[in-house]
């Protein structure tokens, strides 16, 4: 800035639809006054909204010297002219002005428009007082001295703000998922909105213009409501990183942060200032509190992530007094350095989420490692319950194949050599030798049909019918041997097809109630009635003996009836006895498929 002198002159306000008016395209005659840069001239004219020429004088000694204009930042949009030759403006010079504010200016100066001595740069700028309208530094010299300082600017006020725009970005983006994949997780939540809300509010540095908006008020106050959102988010993610509620405090933040809100959006034009410096100068102080009470709670509490964050939030809050006197127009180099240290300050916050995620992820572990232990342990265990049980049963299905087939002897044999006991008994000298092979060849068979039935389980069902035929034989032989006529009635048995085991249950509860007719009833008939229909099996046994009672039967009897019943209860199916002299019926229904 030596060697340059630099004055100042406003044109004519915005007109009443908020334009700029046309006599403001050239600099005035009149009006000029000496400024220092950077200047603000709400503080020279208040409430001025409109066009503010500034002309800096540069002298030029050497012809043949090359030279260069560098230009810290303009607020809000302006054109830039040498020697009353534009170098270049801005696209939108009257409402919605484009966002220059923060982006610095580099010129190569043309030396066809230079002369020797007196040069004249003029700077248009079109601006609001409410918003800091002005125009900052402006060096003019050798183009590699002017592109360093340039570099350095724009460094700082872009290229940095980029970075902090994709850091904010990247890990709000990031905890916002981890939150909706484990919602219980708050802190994760608060702290994505924590850091989109700053990422939205960070915008403001690199926006160029106000879309979505129309004016720069509406831009103004959508900044500051995501102020007001990052300060109020970032308290709820304090709150939560300490695992402390405090629900009337919380209820009063975001009632406050609403109509602050609201208010923003409501306020005339003339109040939005003020209004916005109040709101930024709140959240700022609220935003120091928030921090220092942490930082508080974590030398009190001694957790080592605790007080690496009350660490940087002690330099985030530093950077929040700088950038806030600035605000304010105590400080006047326009360079906020918020943006960088809360960036700085969530790279530390995401660490450090990141160090707790880790942590559980490793107990998770640890307890996965012991879990499958005793996993393990409970399996071999189990596998040694299981063996035994294993064993157990094998020795409880040998004892309950003996105990079937000690009753299907019982039943089939034993009837056979009972029947043949008794013909032997009342007449011994009648029994021919033929007699005797014939009741050898029933023993053969009533035996084949046991060794069958126990081999052939793996065969699945088979035909009622087919089971039958060569049972039904023997039984009307057996009948006619002791005198008594045998009636049969079968219906659909053909068609029924049952297990080996159920064929053997039926046919040895028909033996053995056949047996006590034989034995037992004096009958001089015997009916024999198996019938198949409607997914019902009957199977029914009627003689005209002098019948029993059924007390009494079992208590002389208990082993024939106990058997039947038995092999009833293994059927699923159901047993009916009556009995009267002459008449004596024992039915079984069996439901099949």
């Amino acid at each position: 800035m030596a060697g340059l002198r630099v004055e100042a002159a406003r044109a004519q306000p915005l007109d009443k639809q908020g334009d700029i008016p046309i006599e403001s395209d050239r600099p005035p005659a009149t009006g000029w006054s000496e400024v220092t840069l950077p200047d603000m001239w709400s503080a020279r004219w208040p409430d001025f909204d409109g066009v503010v020429w500034y002309r800096v004088h540069w002298v030029r000694r050497d012809a043949a010297e090359p030279a260069s204009l560098a230009i810290g930042y303009l607020n809000m949009a302006g054109a830039v002219y040498l020697n009353g030759s534009l170098l270049g403006r801005d696209t939108s010079l009257a409402e919605p002005l484009s966002r220059a504010w923060n982006l610095p200016r580099h010129f190569v100066l043309p030396a066809a428009l230079l002369r020797t001595g007196d040069n004249v740069i003029e700077i248009r700028v079109s601006g609001q007082a409410r918003h800091q309208a002005g125009l900052g530094p402006v060096t003019v010299g050798a183009p590699a001295a002017v592109a360093q300082a340039y570099d350095k600017e724009h460094w700082l006020r872009v290229q940095s703000q980029w970075f902090c725009l994709a850091v904010a970005f990247t890990i709000g983006c990031f905890f916002l998922a981890m939150w909706l994949m484990r919602r219980q997780a708050a802190v994760n939540g608060w702290f994505a909105l924590t850091s989109l809300a700053w990422w939205a509010c960070t915008y403001n540095q690199i926006a160029y213009s106000t879309w979505p908006f129309s004016s720069s008020d509406s831009w103004e106050a959508a900044n500051t409501s995501f102020l007001l959102l990052f300060s109020g988010s970032f308290a709820m993610f304090i709150l939560r990183f300490s695992m402390q509620r405090w629900r009337r405090y919380e209820i009063a933040l975001w009632s406050c942060a609403a109509l602050a809100c609201l208010a923003l959006w409501l306020a005339p034009a003339a109040y939005l200032g003020p209004l916005r410096s109040l709101l930024t100068a709140a959240q700022s102080l609220h935003y120091i509190i928030v921090s220092l009470a942490f930082t508080v709670f974590a030398l009190r509490n001694g957790r080592a992530d605790h007080r690496i964050l009350a660490f940087f939030l002690m330099l985030a809050v530093a950077a929040a007094i700088h950038d806030t006197l600035m605000f304010v127009g105590i400080s006047r180099d326009n360079i906020y350095l918020s943006p960088l240290s809360v960036v700085v300050e969530m790279i530390c916050m995401a660490l450090i989420l990141g160090w707790q995620f880790v942590a559980n992820l490793r107990r998770i572990e640890r307890f996965n490692g012991e879990l499958r232990q005793a996993v393990e342990q409970a399996r071999s265990e189990l596998t040694q319950t299981l063996q035994r049980q294993h064993e157990l049963e094998i020795s409880n299905a040998r004892l309950g194949a003996r105990l079937n087939l000690a009753q299907d002897l019982h039943d089939g044999l034993g009837g056979t050599l009972v029947s043949s006991i008794v013909t032997l008994e009342r007449a011994p000298q009648d029994m021919p030798p033929q007699r005797f092979l014939t009741v050898l060849k029933e023993l053969r068979d009533d035996l084949r049909i046991i060794i069958d039935s126990s081999t052939n389980q793996q065969y699945g069902a088979t035909t009622l019918d087919g089971q039958l035929s060569p049972f039904r034989h023997r039984l009307t032989r057996h009948a006619e041997a002791h005198g008594i006529e045998c009636g049969w009635q079968l219906a659909g048995i053909d068609t029924c097809t049952l297990p080996p085991a159920s064929c053997l249950e039926l046919m040895r509860v028909l033996q053995e109630a056949l047996t006590n007719v034989f034995r037992h009833s004096r009958a001089s008939r015997v009916d024999i009635e198996l019938r198949h229909e409607f997914g019902r099996l009957l199977l029914a046994v009627r003689d005209n003996g002098i019948g029993f009672r059924e007390d009494a039967q079992t208590g002389r009897h208990g082993a024939g009836l106990a058997s039947m019943r038995a092999r009833v209860n293994r059927l699923g199916a159901t047993l009916t006895i009556a009995s009267a002299p002459g008449a004596t019926s024992i039915e079984v229904i069996l439901r099949v498929q």
